[in-house]
């Protein structure tokens, strides 16, 4: 069950024990603590730097090169062409970098796959749809110009952790047919073909937080109305601001869903497994024993989170072929 407070996972990805957490009291709050945030994950990414075939750091995505989305891009050693993951950062749609996935990054490319980790727009300056459209965009991009990185364009997942996690399938939601009123840019309309999806410890039940936060309690409230504005009643249910509420999760390809049973999380994990079985989406659901928030990223820490992480891989690996 999850712990009383956020503390603990943070505690985690820090090392050390830190003092009381006090939570945020405003979204000007939030938008203080988001270099913290990014800090406290891009020192993570940064023990033990994992070397690859070729990095290519803040690749800007857009043509008119106004630099969001930009991207890291990672490409495995040999000839290729090799499966492709668009992994999406965390961070409560504020905060977060590709800079802080870059070790989780990685060790995807380690396993074989060119991995474009993406920066997109954070709230509030650039509330929903804004950071979506920059992973739609994304995955367009990727159709259109992964083989010059020794990408497959036709074997594509996407994946990410938190709000990652909720970015992941609501992109996919959208490409595959729920896209109304989004600008697709010098992109839109050009066809993705999504094989898999990887949605970690995600948020995928707007209001079911709002109704069931656990240690999110007080300000849970803050993220989303950072994300959705504040009179968000009316969005919150969206279906791309809450997939599990979409009429279309037929649409979807095979789904790999991974939470821990300590995280505040794992109530929309298992909702979200549930709605896809209805809708008869292969689904595979895998709560790691002993672990919490971002524990994918803290292999040293949590026993289980490298096993799972191979878990993960091999799935993808049997999905992208």
């Amino acid at each position: 069950m999850p712990h009383a407070s956020s503390a603990h996972w943070r505690a985690q990805v820090h090392g050390h024990a830190l003092p009381d957490y006090a939570r945020p009291d405003s979204v000007e709050e939030l938008r203080n603590r988001r270099a913290g945030g990014m800090k406290m994950l891009e020192d993570l990414a940064a023990i033990d730097p994992l070397q690859v075939g070729t990095f290519h750091e803040h690749v800007v995505l857009r043509p008119d090169g106004s630099g969001a989305p930009s991207a890291e891009i990672y490409v495995p050693e040999g000839p290729g062409p090799f499966p492709v993951l668009l992994h999406i950062h965390g961070g409560g749609w504020f905060t977060g970098s590709a800079k802080g996935e870059r070790k989780l990054g990685m060790q995807f490319c380690h396993a074989g796959m060119v991995v474009v980790n993406i920066d997109y727009r954070l709230a509030p300056e650039h509330p929903f749809p804004q950071g979506l459209q920059d992973c739609i965009y994304a995955a367009r991009w990727i159709v259109r110009n992964i083989a010059q990185y020794k990408g497959d364009p036709t074997r594509l997942a996407i994946g990410g952790g938190s709000a990652g996690g909720n970015l992941t399938v609501c992109t996919a939601l959208a490409l595959l047919g729920s896209e109304e009123g989004l600008d697709g840019g010098d992109l839109a309309g050009a066809p993705v073909a999504i094989r898999a999806l990887v949605p970690q410890f995600a948020v995928l039940d707007v209001p079911r937080w709002i109704n069931e936060p656990h240690y999110y309690a007080g300000a849970s409230e803050l993220y989303v109305m950072s994300y959705l504005g504040q009179n968000f009643s009316d969005r919150f249910r969206h279906p791309l601001v809450s997939p599990v509420h979409s009429p279309h999760l037929a649409k979807l390809p095979p789904v790999y869903l991974s939470c821990g049973d300590e995280d505040a999380f794992l109530s929309h994990t298992l909702a979200m497994a549930n709605a896809l079985t209805q809708a008869d989406v292969p689904t595979t659901v895998s709560v790691v024993a002993g672990a919490d928030h971002e524990f994918l990223k803290l292999p040293h820490i949590v026993e289980e989170a490298g096993p799972e992480l191979q878990r993960i891989i091999g799935w993808l690996h049997k999905r992208l072929g």
